[in-house]
């Protein structure tokens, strides 16, 4: 193992003794509190990027039960392919091109002023961080990957910076589990060991207080084999988390290092989280990332998201914001694609599909520490999926190589930079009074339209939590309060013994109402339906596991529980209101004194 990677380590001090260009060509300013990427030549720019722009699939592959874009069947050769594209992109307003693109093939087009951002997978290609983040063997090998990527690109001046990895998820039960598997020599084990005997003072009996062993009987048996899983209604969950920063801090100060190791200017642009990221793994991220990357799939089909999502990964991380990815498609499209393998953004028209476009991008450009943002992708998916099924109308154009001109349109008609310059309103909220409710407030509980009729801007309510993960929302009728909830809570069934998230570790949220002692307590999440232990509230829930981190709830309190038969405009209202995610992991609180408005 040592031998493999002083090797690499000498091939590394040869590179860097080669001359490799330190002049960072693309850098972060801020402004009057507004963050902004800035040009070689000191202009500032917001990246409106595209993802995949790449020609396809190959003429070896193509299978025509299952057509798919092929740039071969339209274009000479690779050269004309990659002049047109960015040429396409150019004329439609777009700055960057992002992950998963053929570099080599538009490297060439030397007078496309573009910006490029490779996706490296530098530590998902070698099982980080799933296998030991300490084996010289599997450090080596992420020192090639990198270097095979980031050397032919990084003398280029429009290269931006890198994606050191992609959408990994961190699952924390899985992570520990997968640790514990490791052998006995892995340094990552052996941190975990060291972390479980400080924390409970090498004492084994109190850390079972907190998990259910299997297989192992004391710390000494533990550190050659055994099993730990999390024992019901404990606070052991902390550990977990705990365990989970640190692995995000070795990740991220060994990417950083690794990087750096061959190009010292392009700006390290972080892991491009999954539209939901752990509070740990993103305040690890802080102190070795230039920016901070996350892919956005919006919570509505009009292209909006919560508050919460980049908020609390900006305040956490410290660091400006680039939306690796984000999507929308529509049910009409020309390439036959059905939408329904998984749960992104579906509307019903090409032209709601570029309104839900132009939403998104101009809700990034009022928030100030948002420096870029990446549409996925160049072309529609394949008429029936991808490799994994997937098989979305997410292109500029179709599988035919046609463009979707009323998309194309929106994005050519946005002038980003003016945007982003003007100064920006403070957003409405509950504060200034609480709207009227829809019609039927706890109706079309479904993903991407429960709460989409809500007035969400009017009616959020700020939380007094510093790190909030999860949005609460208010609006009213003559007969009850309707307070709606969208949080990120990641239920993980791995956490125990039976693979069941039990009901005492479920999600929690607690509503207090005016001066009241004795909150209304309800039971969210995977499991089991909601419960309640008021019977006057009406409640609706929407959650999962797994990759469904979203848990989307809404519930009725009737006038009578505030003392009333009805309510009116300019009633004042008192609310307290606390969500605890899986196992109390995370908590959020609410509270404060509003007043009903028309």
């Amino acid at each position: 193992m040592r031998t493999i990677f002083i090797s690499a380590s000498l091939l590394v001090i040869s590179l860097l003794r080669s001359g490799a260009d330190t002049n960072a060509p693309f850098s972060i300013h801020e402004r009057e509190g507004t963050s902004w990427l800035t040009r070689p030549n000191g202009e500032r720019f917001f990246s409106l990027g595209v993802c995949c722009v790449n020609q396809g699939v190959p003429r070896e592959k193509f299978n025509l039960t299952n057509p798919g874009y092929a740039a071969f069947q339209h274009y000479e050769n690779s050269n004309r392919w990659a002049g047109a594209a960015l040429e396409r992109l150019k004329s439609w307003k777009f700055t960057t091109v992002g992950g998963w693109s053929d570099y080599a093939a538009l490297q060439p087009c030397r007078d496309a002023d573009v910006a490029f951002i490779p996706m490296l997978a530098v530590g998902m290609t070698c099982g980080v961080p799933w296998l030991d983040m300490w084996d010289t063997n599997i450090i080596a090998r992420m020192h090639q990957i990198a270097r095979d990527q980031i050397l032919p690109l990084r003398d280029d001046p429009r290269l931006l910076g890198y994606y050191s990895d992609n959408e990994m998820g961190w699952w924390n039960a899985t992570l520990f589990k997968m640790t514990l598997e490791q052998a006995p020599t892995s340094g990552q084990r052996q941190r975990l060991l060291q972390l479980l005997r400080e924390t409970y003072h090498h004492h084994w009996p109190e850390l079972l207080r907190d998990f259910e062993p299997d297989g192992v009987g004391s710390f000494d048996e533990l550190d050659q084999h055994g099993m730990l899983y999390l024992r019901p209604g404990s606070q052991g969950i902390r550990v977990y988390r705990h365990f989970l920063g640190l692995m995000a801090e070795r990740y991220y100060s060994l990417v950083r290092e690794i990087i750096r190791t061959y190009d010292s200017r392009g700006l390290i642009l972080g892991d491009r989280y999954q539209s939901f990221y752990y509070p740990e793994v993103a305040r690890a991220a802080g102190p070795f990332v230039d920016v901070v990357s996350m892919n956005l799939n919006a919570a509505w089909n009009d292209g909006t998201y919560p508050r919460f999502y980049l908020d609390t990964l900006h305040a956490l991380t410290g660091r400006p914001v680039y939306v690796s990815e984000f999507y929308m498609s529509a049910e009409q499209n020309c390439s036959g694609n059905k939408n329904d393998v998984s749960t992104f953004p579906v509307v019903t028209t090409q032209k709601e599909r570029a309104t839900g476009f132009r939403n998104t991008v101009e809700a990034l450009l009022r928030t100030p520490y948002v420096v870029g943002a990446d549409w996925f992708q160049y072309y529609d998916e394949p008429t029936h999926g991808r490799f994994d099924g997937e098989n979305y109308n997410f292109g500029l154009v179709d599988i035919h190589d046609q463009t979707y001109k009323l998309l194309t349109a929106t994005a050519q008609a946005l002038n980003p930079t003016a945007i982003k310059s003007q100064p920006q309103p403070a957003r409405p909220d509950a504060s200034l009074g609480v709207p009227p409710a829809p019609r039927h407030p706890l109706g079309h509980f479904t993903i991407r339209l429960a709460l989409a009729d809500w007035d969400r801007e009017r009616g959020f309510v700020k939380p007094v939590s510093p790190f909030p993960v999860a949005d609460l929302y208010v609006c009213w009728n003559r007969k009850a309060v309707y307070l709606g909830l969208y949080a990120q809570d990641f239920a993980e069934a791995e956490y125990y013994r039976d693979k069941i998230v039990p009901e005492v570790d479920r999600a929690e949220w607690m509503v207090s109402i005016g001066e009241t002692n004795q909150p209304i307590h309800v039971r969210l999440g995977p499991g089991g339906s909601p419960v309640c232990d008021e019977p006057a509230v009406r409640i609706v829930n929407l959650s999962g596991e797994y990759m469904n981190t979203r848990n989307v709830a809404a519930m009725e309190l009737p006038a009578r529980l505030f003392g009333k038969t009805k309510f009116k405009p300019g009633d004042t209202i008192g609310l307290n209101s606390t969500f605890f995610t899986q196992a109390r992991a995370d908590r959020v609180e609410w509270k404060g004194k509003f007043t009903l408005r028309h």
